[in-house]
């Protein structure tokens, strides 16, 4: 964890998925009752070493090891939470002290401690260990959303494969010689990973589905989920087929799908090598462990569509089904990370092959920009989850001085319109584009995601479809011409907030008079939207205020 996502978690303050203990030498003593109220609810995050108003008092660095180990073995102690949980506390040196961090998952099961199962309410820890009502409808919640802990009684040891037990302690082993799975024969991980489990609700007890994709055999599995495959191809010369990919698709568990996933990318993408401190990172192998292991950590396992993996000569393309919750542009800066299938990732993670939750989309936007220079990825929460990995980096800035123009800005708004649109990423399709292909794009994708959002007001007459887009005098040359009123001050608003702007100079760009109407007709609903935000929003009125365009305004604008 970064010292900046730290510092944001703290601003944040306590809440439902936040919770501050202090901490000098040894384990505050409520610790367990939050790690089980969150793991039995919405999953969120501890810090160790930071006081209830958000003050760093910092954990002793003399003792920061043993503590790390002693909560390390309590969560997997049956007799401190049951059933146990593997997790993995981070430091993170603040400039006011040591802060131990326990991110902790939203579980598939329902876990107690010392006999006490919790539930998470606003800020609070509550007991409700005798509120049957409360435990039947986490038990049912849990079992609707996490597929993964689907009981097979008639799925037996038989059915899963012991050469994948051999190649999972092998890389568990080489990730962490000393993680408490090695300690045990298979069945009893198997129990200890939630992968052998009983539901107390119905009195099933058996191997899971998780159990059956990671160490089942080729039959066992087909015989689950017919319709469960990954394709990954390259279409680089011929668009329409493909030019290689992995034949026949797999259908196999999961711990060799990584494995061959890995190989295709290492076979088809360059290496590019980066020193961080005393490290060489390879960059690819950094981007693209996160990426695969979020295709198949993240995946809904039941749905009859295919995961994908597209290599095109401009960008990576990963499609995943999915089951969402919510839908739209994952904002990298203050997505809050939700496991979809918590016992396969604790696997993932005990290989190395992933990291903390939310590590993926963090560790992806970090280490893209050094990867292909300038290039942020693209996470689409919907059905289909969407992955874009750019490979060339496309900006709006090339564009500027016509933007300007078509606008009708005046000049004296150029020096940060490109400093602004430099930073607005188009599609790396749009990679050698020309100034009238980037308007023929633009304008429908506005037309088909603006007339989606209510709020906006979309006109519902704005001409979208090119033979009319060319058929408009002057098309190209001024947007007042093409785009009708409304839609002309939605993108001029958005171009211009690229860069943080007052409203002063907002309306001044438009030679807008009246400042309520404005801020009615225009801003308002951006703001609410999410397309801009205020650089100061917890003081509306303050004179420094100004508006900036988010993640997902950028996306609108640049008809991702």
């Amino acid at each position: 964890m970064e010292l900046i996502e730290l510092q944001n978690i703290i601003n944040q303050g306590e809440g439902l998925r936040i919770e501050f203990k202090m901490a000098t030498n040894s384990i505050p003593g409520s610790l367990f009752e939050t790690v089980v109220s969150f793991s039995n609810t919405d999953g969120g995050t501890i810090l160790l070493g930071v006081d209830d108003n958000g003050i760093v008092t910092g954990i002793d660095p003399n003792a920061a090891s043993q503590l790390t180990k002693d909560i390390i073995t309590s969560l997997n102690s049956r007799d401190c939470i049951n059933p146990p949980l593997y997790i993995q506390p981070i430091d993170v040196q603040h400039p006011d002290g040591l802060v131990l961090v326990l991110r902790i998952e939203s579980s598939s099961q329902l876990h107690n401690h010392a006999g006490i199962v919790y539930y998470r309410s606003f800020e609070a820890d509550i007991d409700i260990t005798d509120n049957h009502q409360k435990i039947s409808d986490l038990y049912l919640r849990k079992r609707g959303f996490f597929t993964e802990t689907q009981i097979y009684p008639h799925l037996s040891m038989g059915d899963l494969d012991n050469v994948l037990f051999d190649k999972a302690y092998t890389l568990i082993r080489n990730n962490r010689s000393d993680h408490p799975w090695l300690m045990v024969d298979k069945e009893q991980m198997l129990k200890d990973a939630t992968l052998w489990r009983k539901d107390y609700q119905t009195g099933q007890e058996g191997l899971t589905l998780a159990a059956a994709l990671i160490f089942g055999k080729d039959r066992t599995i087909q015989s689950l989920l017919p319709a469960y495959k990954v394709e990954a191809m390259v279409r680089k010369e011929n668009k329409d087929r493909y030019d290689d990919r992995i034949n026949p698709p797999l259908r196999t568990n999961l711990i060799d799908t990584y494995l061959s996933l890995k190989e295709f990318i290492n076979k088809h993408l360059p290496e590019k090598f980066y020193t961080e401190g005393d490290q060489r990172i390879d960059l690819r192998d950094k981007i693209f462990r996160e990426v695969i292991g979020n295709v198949i950590v993240h995946r809904e396992y039941t749905s009859a569509l295919s995961s994908e993996i597209i290599i095109t000569e401009t960008s990576v393309q990963i499609t995943n089904p999915n089951k969402p919750l919510f839908h739209g542009m994952i904002d990298s800066t203050g997505f809050n990370p939700y496991p979809k299938n918590p016992n396969i990732r604790k696997f993932f993670s005990a290989f190395g092959w992933t990291d903390e939750i939310g590590s993926g989309i963090r560790n992806t936007n970090k280490y893209l920009p050094l990867y292909v220079p300038g290039a942020k990825p693209v996470f689409f929460e919907n059905d289909t989850f969407v992955t874009e990995i750019p490979l060339v980096f496309v900006s709006m800035g090339a564009f500027t001085e016509k933007w300007l123009k078509w606008m009708g800005f005046e000049d004296v708004f150029a020096e940060n319109l490109k400093v602004g649109l430099d930073g607005v990423a188009l599609p790396p399709s749009l990679n050698m584009t020309s100034w009238e292909e980037l308007i023929l794009h633009l304008v429908p994708s506005w037309h088909e995601k603006g007339t989606k959002l209510p709020v906006l007001d979309w006109p519902d007459n704005q001409v979208y479809e090119k033979n009319k887009i060319e058929s408009v005098p002057s098309w190209n040359q001024k947007c007042t011409e093409l785009l009708r009123k409304k839609v002309w001050y939605l993108i001029g608003i958005l171009s211009l907030c690229t860069v943080p702007v007052k409203f002063q100079d907002i309306i001044r760009a438009f030679n807008y008079k009246n400042e309520k109407t404005f801020r009615d007709k225009y801003l308002k609903p951006l703001r609410e939207a999410g397309f801009v935000v205020l650089t100061i929003p917890e003081t509306p009125t303050d004179p420094d205020n100004k508006y900036v365009i988010t993640e997902s305004g950028r996306a609108f604008l640049a008809g991702k």
